[in-house]
Formats: C-alpha cells, structure tokens, sequence
C-alpha cells in the first residue's frame, strides 16, 4: 500500500504538462547533465507513457528511474522525506521484478539503488555479465576497480567513460590542476562525482598517478577503507553511524578519531589534503579546520604553520593549466557545471589578487582579475569578486 500511496503522491505533485513537451529524451545524473527540476517532472510523465504502452521497454525504465531519482534530489520544495524518496525509487525496482526481472536495466537500477550496499552486489554481477557493450554501468566498473584496489580496472572504465564523451574536459582541466598542486604522493580527499571521476581520468593519462585520491563516500565503505589503511600502514579506521536526530537532519557519519588525522599518521609520511571542492564535508573538515591550509585547489594539513602564499604562488604561477578558462576549445557535455566547480578557484585567486595589488605586481594583478572575471561571470559570485576587485 506505501508504494501505491508514493506513486499517487508523486502524479498529484506532477501536474500534467502539455503533451508536445512530453518528448522522451536521455536523463543523465544530475552529477553529468543538470535540467531545472520542471524537465524532470516532464520526463517522469514522458518516460511512463511509453513504460505503460510497453512495459518490456528496459531503456524506459532506466530514463524513468533517472528522471524520478533527479526530480526528488534538486526540487527544493519537495516535502516527500529522504526514507520516502528512497521507498518511491523501490517502488520502481519492484514494479520492474514483475516486468523484466532478467533485464540488464533491472539490476542496474537495483544496485543504484542500494548503492554501497554490498548484500546487493549480486545485481552488479548480473550487471557485468549482461551489460557487454552497454554504458550505463560504467561507474560501478569503476568504483570497483577503485574499492577492489585494482587501478587498471579503474583507469580502463574511466578511459571507456571518457571515450563515450561521458566526462567532462572542463572537469579534467580543473581536477588536474588541483592534483598539481599536491607533494609527490600525497593523499586528497574528495566529496562527490566531479571532483573524483575526472581526476582518476587524469592518473588514467600518466599525470600525478602518485596520489592517492579518497572519495568520501567510497571510504565509508568497510571493505574498502581496509584496503586503504592496510595500503598507508595504518589501524583500521573505525566509524559511528549515528541515528537521525532532530538536531541533527540528515543522516551523518562520524569517524571514531579524527578521519584526515588519522590518514597523515601514516608511517609513510605522505602529506593529506582536503579538495577545496570537499571543504563542505563538516565531519571530515571541521575537528582540523585550524590545521588546513590553503596551497592551491586543496587545502594541505599541517601541524605547523604553513606559508600559504608562497604555496598559492608557485602553484598558479607554475604548475596550474588556466587558459582553458578563457579558451575553451572544446565541446563539453557538464558545460553548465564546469562554471560551478571553478568557482573553487575564487578565494585563492583572490588571496593572489590582493598580494599582487599590496606588492605593487600590477602585471601579474591584471592577469589573475582576467581569470576572476571570467570564472564569475554570471554567477551568483560576479557582484560580490567585483566589489573586491574594485
């Protein structure tokens, strides 16, 4: 009864649309390709005309699973709560079991749904054994090959992502520059899909190979987390599932100790550093914020101070690739995401910004504002960098 009560809340939140902009069209993570949630909804009613017209259509129901699972995660005024969310995109799996339950888009759905989840990895079994040529799986060949520790595994399904132009060049150009500005074999910590794939993508071209990159997600996972400590040299670390609470909204994890401390008491003595792009993590960030210094797209720990500056420098001036800000020669399928992640360039460029103006720099100030400019230029951040670059 729960999951008929979903889908009938769901059809009385989605008021009907007109049928010329019903035109079904490939939904991608909102990670890849962002739409305003409305096209979401539109997809939603697009993709069940043709489930209930054919209900053997395995692609339909992938794009339907898609569009739901997007529409729920980027309106912000959905009211449905998170376990909710979570029992609609059952909901879906369980309607597909009766439809086409030795499909390929069947247990693909399955195991995203349950994502991490290992007592459902039989899905992605069934997965790899019937997905011979297909692409929508391929970040799970890579995350397993990442958990399983198996780097050409990993770097053959990112290279298979990037040939069927599933990542991004403007991702690529920023991911690798964080990574040159990292010491040789240093660890970085990373928060989510655009801050993690396209920098294996660039260890899969032979550049900065020697870091290793933690998504903080992949860490969680207990078979893979003692991979990694067994790989530093360090005691498994441990984590606390803490239940929700009403002082506490979402589902958070708590490292018994300190999770980057943990890491940079490796005996190996490799430095750690949080990506900028993951400064949002509050457990992982906050017990060392006072530690964390920034050196350019990342912030290094330390336990002595650290010349941030100097750092910053070096960096920009000579290790970070920035034309392709200015000159993006390429067609780029996160076009509309690749402005969100530069905006992690802001505060240090501003930092050298202002060091230029004090030192009296004035060609190096006239470069660095060409970048600021140009990376907040019709962004929420425009009004605010030229107040300060005025």
């Amino acid at each position: 009864m729960k999951n008929a009560f979903l889908l009938l809340l769901v059809a009385v939140m989605l008021p009907m649309t007109p049928t010329s902009a019903q035109t079904p069209e490939t939904v991608y993570s909102f990670a890849l390709v962002r739409k305003p949630t409305p096209w979401y909804k539109q997809q939603i009613e697009a993709w069940k005309k043709v489930i209930d017209s054919n209900p053997g259509n395995g692609l339909a129901w992938y794009n339907y699973y898609y569009a739901n699972r997007n529409y729920v995660r980027t309106d912000t005024a959905c009211t449905i709560s998170y376990e909710d969310q979570q029992q609609l995109l059952n909901s879906i799996g369980d309607s597909m079991a009766k439809h086409l339950p030795d499909a390929y888009e069947y247990h693909l759905i399955m195991w995203m749904n349950h994502s991490f989840d290992l007592s459902y990895k039989h899905h992605l079994e069934k997965v790899l054994e019937l997905g011979e040529g297909r692409i929508e799986h391929i970040d799970y060949i890579i995350n397993a090959g990442e958990i399983d520790r198996d780097l050409d595994k990993r770097n053959d399904g990112i290279l298979r992502k990037e040939a069927a132009g599933l990542l991004s060049p403007g991702m690529m150009y920023t991911n690798r520059n964080v990574l040159a500005g990292l010491k040789p074999r240093a660890i970085l910590i990373t928060a989510g899909d655009n801050d993690t794939y396209p920098a294996f993508a660039v260890q899969a071209h032979d550049f900065r190979s020697d870091v290793l990159v933690i998504n903080s997600s992949l860490i969680l996972i207990t078979e893979y987390r003692q991979k990694i400590c067994k790989e530093l040299g360090i005691p498994e670390i441990k984590i606390n599932w803490e239940a929700k609470k009403e002082s506490d909204p979402e589902h958070r994890v708590y490292f018994n100790k300190h999770l980057v401390e943990r890491l940079a008491n490796n005996p190996q003595k490799r430095p750690v550093y949080v990506a900028a792009s993951a400064m949002h993590q509050d457990e992982i960030v906050q017990p060392v914020a006072n530690q964390l210094y920034l050196t350019g797209l990342a912030y290094l720990y330390s336990s002595e101070v650290v010349d941030e500056l100097a750092a910053l420098k070096d960096n920009f001036e000579h290790h970070f690739t920035l034309d392709y800000i200015l000159y993006p020669y390429y067609q780029d399928i996160s076009e509309s995401l690749v402005p969100v992640m530069n905006q992690n360039y802001i505060v240090p460029m501003l930092k050298l910004y202002h060091h230029y103006s004090a030192s009296g720099d004035l060609n190096r100030k006239a470069w660095i504002r060409k970048y600021l400019l140009k990376i907040t230029e019709g962004t929420s951040s425009e009004a605010e960098v030229r107040n300060q670059l005025n």
